[in-house]
């Protein structure tokens, strides 16, 4: 597989009276092409921020990126200018973000913003620009996008608002998709069907998506390998079947027992007791041990390193001694 996306040991912070303040804690990844990566946890849990800091999106904001890589097809997008990142978003790496209102400018018609992105990144003539986003438009599943090219965003239903924004994003043939939680604000019925077109586009053009959500059962539809987030750390690293079939880290346990399931005879659905620490006042140790039913004497003084066995990363001293064990012949890593 072709390498995509590298993200090496990132650090992002964000101005505060204080000082800067740490809330992505060195986390390192990776998206190939033709690949779709779930990065999941809760709110709070440093997805969002993550996105944001390889797109280089903190302009006129408290966000600043620490320490750290994003390399994208080799190239470290953090060493390039502001006028050359520019270039490479939309060209080579779109994203779509939650609310798709937020995303769509309401004074201008649909068919003005697409044929704006598509002539700047593109460099179309008007006419040849217009034909093009109807295209692309019908591609991703309207049928009336000659007419649709004349509404404003207020009169188009959520689900469509996220089609065009799909649309607007898949234009340029990027070779990466970053997808920031995209059917959050959608009911089931439309978010299936935005998960399979999504689905649908990744395989015609064999792009890598990153998509963000906190839903693991967006994440059994949809995702190839999953990368499990909490308190700015990555906590768990697996392939889907791998992650679902054998979860390591409580955490994980907790999200999945979280999730309804189907004939559940139980009255009360399973939570996670707490919430995500805030980044002004993170517990000592592991970040989770506040919170987990498994928690150790060393859990509350010391944090677990981030060991891998077989591609299946966790960070949890509970299977320390069990992966150490395995480190003989099974080509262990420490991250």
């Amino acid at each position: 597989m072709t390498e995509l996306l590298r993200v090496k040991n990132l650090r992002t912070g964000f101005r505060t009276e204080n000082g800067l303040l740490p809330v992505i804690h060195g986390i390192s990844f990776h998206v190939n092409q033709g690949e779709i990566v779930g990065v999941v946890g809760e709110s709070g849990s440093g997805k969002s921020v993550t996105s944001l800091s390889i797109m280089r999106l903190f302009h006129d904001t408290p966000g600043e990126i620490m320490d750290g890589e994003v390399l994208y097809k080799g190239e470290n997008l953090f060493d390039l200018t502001e006028k050359r990142m520019k270039q490479y978003r939309g060209n080579e790496i779109s994203m779509i973000f939650q609310e798709p209102m937020t995303s769509l400018n309401p004074v201008l018609k649909i068919g003005k913003q697409m044929r704006e992105t598509i002539e700047l990144h593109l460099n179309m003539p008007k006419k040849e620009a217009h034909q093009y986003a109807i295209k692309t438009l019908k591609s991703v599943g309207i049928p009336r996008a000659e007419d649709l090219m004349d509404e404003y965003p207020h009169q188009l239903s959520g689900g469509m608002r996220q089609r065009v924004i799909i649309a607007m994003q898949i234009s340029c043939n990027p070779s990466l998709l970053i997808a920031d939680e995209p059917t959050t604000a959608l009911d089931v019925t439309i978010q299936a069907q935005i998960l399979n077109l999504m689905k649908e586009i990744q395989v015609k053009t064999n792009m890598g998506i990153l998509f963000i959500t906190h839903d693991l059962g967006v994440v059994a539809e949809i995702c190839d390998r999953v990368i499990v987030m909490y308190a700015g750390k990555i906590v768990e690293e697996a392939t889907v079947e791998e992650l679902f079939a054998q979860p390591k880290h409580p955490y994980t346990k907790g999200l999945i027992e979280s999730v309804p399931k189907i004939g559940m005879k139980s009255e009360k659905l399973y939570s996670i007791p707490g919430t995500v620490p805030n980044p002004t006042n993170m517990p000592k140790g592991c970040k989770f041990a506040p919170r987990c039913e498994h928690a150790m004497a060393i859990c509350h003084k010391k944090e677990p390193a981030l060991m891998t066995v077989n591609h299946h990363a966790t960070r949890c001293w509970l299977y320390d001694e069990e992966m150490m064990k395995d480190k003989q012949g099974e080509g262990m890593t420490n991250g």
